[in-house]
């Protein structure tokens, strides 16, 4: 079905993204230091220098947009009747001109739409003020409702921050919203799009179960980031990780391959392997698969162009399973012609006590005892270290049932651990249902600062490195690393302001007790 093949502005579905996640990053701490931000950073540096805004080419098409956007176009124009020019990825400034009598779905994409995302409380906590997360996905949506009454069409928002959402009737509500889908798209959204184009009644809250992984089919445009999809969900149960309850499905070579190619051929020579454990690639039930993972990147480097690949997310326990070679064997296959010397992986310690961190729903630590926990994280940090990789931790605070010699306990492991020269970030918990409450400020202790200090003054001086070192690789202007390392500097000063701000708060709190 073709809305109007002789004019590709008059598409039947749009898909859109908020506007952080709608940006020209060149790696990926670009897109994560612009998504911690709040409005204390002025509009006029998020809009030009974190966050750059993405390119569309002459009919409102994004040059560029979310891989989880990507997915759902393909999916979309692999299940139904629909063609390239009525399925569309745009932009949040471009949108307007695609919006018509015509349309009659608009799907929106958020992270994080109302700030509540774990890590994104932890720097509104400290820093106030709005994350710009949910302040440009605010004005997207009414923007999105006001096209809608007057156009008629059906929202429909998703992403990785749906589940705030559901749990949210009055912003969604306010925002105009009449579908919240969760999950992964492939196996009941295409048929859920078709109805709504066809003008059949579908519920107003969506939930796929499952990876669909055996429905993925390659993107048809380039991803932010250039972003590659590895293997999706992550099956180790955290309570507190919206794919903590979703078994690990892995990709084909082929598609990975094909997605891969897709970004270089649109200009990307650098880009981000996406999954919730890199080095699980290939496994089953747990135990890693080196040959696997080893034959995916020897046929990725084949692919030509490519300068400079990324990781994002680790675990632990699998890291523990690969002997040093294997892990050197693995570094030299992610050297490519632009080589990095901090090739960083991030991997969840949340507490020194592995039996809290089990307690709250993790397997994380199979096949070991969680007892050891403290022990394997130190280990890891050494594997990793010697073999040629940089450990990004992070740390919970908060956890449920945690208790003060937790909190010291872990204030003992990061301190070891920055002995060691990582970078270890400590985030609030947050939960993902109403169950259990947030931690926020007001419920720190002196050892909930100390241990939050000592993780962020470490990362003062280890992250501007890694940072400088990213961006070169991935072939960063100098003139815009300087003015980031700048800006860097001036947010050290007002962190370190607010450490002492909160550290006011404690002692008042604790004098009041003590009456």
């Amino acid at each position: 079905m073709q809305t109007d093949s002789s004019n590709p502005r008059r598409p039947a579905v749009v898909l859109v993204a908020d506007r952080t996640l709608s940006a020209r990053y060149k790696v990926l701490f670009e897109g994560i230091f612009a998504t911690m931000q709040t409005s204390k950073a002025p509009q006029i540096a998020m809009r030009h220098l974190l966050s750059p805004k993405m390119s569309v080419d002459p009919a409102g098409r994004a040059l560029a947009a979310p891989l989880g956007l990507r997915r759902v176009q393909a999916a979309i124009l692999d299940q139904t009747d629909l063609g390239p020019d009525d399925v569309v990825c745009t932009t949040p400034e471009a949108l307007g001109g695609l919006l018509g009598p015509w349309t009659k779905v608009v799907g929106v994409s958020s992270s994080d739409p109302l700030g509540q995302g774990m890590s994104n409380t932890t720097t509104t906590a400290f820093w106030s003020g709005e994350l710009y997360t949910a302040r440009w996905t605010r004005r997207m949506m009414h923007a999105v409702k006001a096209a809608k009454a007057k156009y008629d069409f059906t929202v429909v928002a998703g992403g990785a921050g749906a589940w705030q959402w559901a749990r949210n009737e009055e912003a969604v509500k306010s925002q105009g919203i009449d579908v919240v889908f969760e999950g992964y798209f492939e196996q009941i959204g295409p048929q859920m799009v078709r109805d709504i184009v066809d003008g059949r009644t579908v519920e107003p809250h969506v939930v796929a179960e499952g990876t669909s992984a055996n429905r993925i089919r390659p993107i048809t445009g380039a991803s932010m980031l250039g972003i590659v999809e590895l293997s999706r969900g992550c099956g180790n149960g955290c309570g507190f990780c919206t794919m903590g309850k979703v078994k690990m499905d892995h990709l084909p070579h082929e598609t990975i391959l094909a997605d891969l190619q897709t970004n270089v051929s649109a200009g990307f020579t650098s880009v981000v392997s996406g999954s919730e454990d890199f080095f699980r690639y290939g496994a089953v039930s747990g135990k890693v698969n080196f040959e696997a993972l080893r034959s995916l990147l020897e046929e990725m480097r084949r692919i030509d162009g490519l300068g400079f690949m990324q990781i994002d997310h680790g675990n632990i326990s699998s890291v523990l399973q690969y002997e040093d070679d294997q892990l050197r064997e693995i570094r030299r296959l992610l050297t490519w012609s632009r080589p990095s010397e901090y090739l960083w992986v991030n991997m969840g310690v949340e507490s020194a006590n592995g039996n809290l961190v089990a307690a709250n729903g993790s397997g994380k630590m199979a096949p070991y005892d969680p007892g050891d926990w403290g022990d394997m994280v130190r280990k890891a940090a050494d594997k990793m270290i010697r073999t040629g990789f940089y450990p990004v931790f992070s740390v919970v605070l908060g956890l449920p049932g945690e208790t003060p010699d937790d909190v010291a306990d872990t204030l003992q492991l990061v301190k070891d651990l920055v002995a060691k020269n990582v970078v270890i970030f400590p985030i609030f918990y947050e939960p993902q249902t109403a169950s259990n409450e947030a931690f926020s400020v007001s419920a720190m202790t002196a050892d909930h600062l100390e241990l939050y200090t000592v993780c962020y003054e470490n990362n003062f001086k280890r992250v501007p490195d890694l940072f400088w070192d990213n961006q070169r690789a991935g072939g960063v202007s100098w003139f815009k690393r300087a003015l980031l390392q700048l800006l860097g500097k001036t947010e050290v000063r007002a962190w370190r302001k607010n450490f002492r701000r909160i550290a006011k708060q404690i002692a008042a709190r604790n004098g009041e007790a003590g009456k």
